[in-house]
């Protein structure tokens, strides 16, 4: 189960991407978006079709994909102990980390709290990444 900033960092990729954005409280609906542009506080909303919910997404800075080279310097981030911040708002990230015991690929997942960007590691081992796990 996806946490909040999972959520809607995926409902965001999906607005700004083009897909379909599916409600997550009615099964099988799916949601209209806009994106609103202030002075101050840009925001996408998102309105469900069925149940009349609204979800607001800040959006200041808009969300992006983190460049490969900006995912690696997380990771040398989490090698040497330092603080991980969003390279474009400077807010917290939420790590998530998980290894194939199998093949010994580890997979990294790195979410901004506030913007929302987003980037992912995966195909190397946390020792080729120069991670200690």
């Amino acid at each position: 189960m996806a946490n909040d900033v999972q959520q809607l960092r995926d409902l965001a990729r999906a607005f700004w991407t083009g897909q379909p954005i599916p409600c997550p409280k009615h099964h099988g609906a799916t949601m209209t978006g806009n994106f609103v542009q202030t002075t101050f506080a840009d925001h996408i909303v998102l309105t469900c079709q069925r149940g009349r919910e609204t979800i607001i997404i800040p959006q200041r800075p808009r969300q992006m994909e983190f460049h490969r080279q900006q995912v690696e310097g997380f990771l040398e981030n989490i090698e040497r102990g330092d603080a991980n911040l969003c390279y474009r708002c400077q807010s917290e990230l939420v790590i998530e980390s998980s290894a194939n015991p199998d093949t010994g690929l580890a997979e990294y997942s790195f979410t901004c709290v506030r913007c929302l960007s987003y980037g992912t590691w995966n195909g190397q081992t946390a020792e080729l990444a120069g991670v200690n796990t």
